[in-house]
């Protein structure tokens, strides 16, 4: 890869049940925005071991210098609802059954991990997960959308960090369709590690989104995540006021 090394994770290809996209697509996606590296994370379950392989077989067919595409699985738990783990890089098929499988099998056959868009779990991350995880998804540009990160994750990985500062704080797309692209990125720092998973797990990138940037650390005082949750909760009221109105205009053009 040459010049500036920007690139998206979480993204979903027509492997997952719920992915538009094929891998040539994503592809094309990805040089259509400068984009070095994707990293894939399609669903565990609608996969088995052929066809993860022949994932892993297509992504690096469709690699090349300018653009990567880094094979990876989201994993969900009976059990643990809400708890959505990422294995990027995962060089061969696994299959966890909980949480703490999933934390002892990638440690040996995933480059990097990530907790998901921990909202979906009330922030209350599995003690076994804390110990072994790489990275929480501080913004998710589903969830969260592409203006501002989750202050909620960032408080929990301020949490974490204060027994394991080496978990970083990552944006993801979570893409399911090309055509809506949510614009969150990372950029890997120009003295960063050739190998795009290394320097994610050593934290040598910036997280960059539609309103702001941030360092992997995501270091922030008491006050700015005050001012971030104040603006969030602004954010947010005003979005479902619009969603109310949406609803309401289109019962009334329906005549209801």
């Amino acid at each position: 890869m040459t010049g500036e090394r920007v690139g998206a994770i979480h993204v979903h290809s027509n492997y997952s049940h719920d992915g538009r996209d094929s891998v040539l697509r994503l592809r094309e996606f990805a040089r259509e925005h400068g984009l070095a590296f994707l990293g894939l994370t399609d669903h565990a379950e609608d996969l088995d071991a052929a066809r993860y392989a022949a994932l892993q077989a297509e992504c690096a067919e469709v690699s090349d210098p300018d653009v990567v595409l880094i094979p990876g699985l989201e994993y969900r738990f009976p059990g643990f609802p809400g708890v959505h783990l990422l294995a990027l890089g995962l060089r061969r098929w696994m299959t966890p059954q909980t949480p703490e499988e999933f934390v002892v099998q990638a440690r040996e056959c995933a480059g990097f991990t990530i907790v998901a868009h921990p909202l979906l779990f009330n922030y209350e991350l599995p003690p076994e997960v804390e110990a072994g995880i790489d990275a929480i998804e501080v913004w998710n540009a589903s969830y969260n959308t592409r203006y501002l990160p989750d202050p909620a994750a960032i408080r929990l990985l301020h949490r974490v960090r204060r027994g394991r500062p080496e978990v970083v704080g990552i944006a993801g797309l979570d893409q399911h369709d090309a055509r809506n692209d949510r614009e969150t990125r990372i950029r890997l720092l120009p003295d960063a590690a050739v190998d795009p998973l290394a320097a994610l797990k050593a934290g040598q990138f910036e997280n960059l989104g539609r309103t702001m940037r941030f360092d992997a650390r995501v270091n922030w005082s008491g006050a700015r995540l005050a001012g971030l949750t104040a603006a969030r909760w602004t954010f947010d009221r005003l979005e479902r006021t619009q969603e109310r109105m949406g609803r309401w205009l289109s019962r009334r053009r329906r005549g209801g």
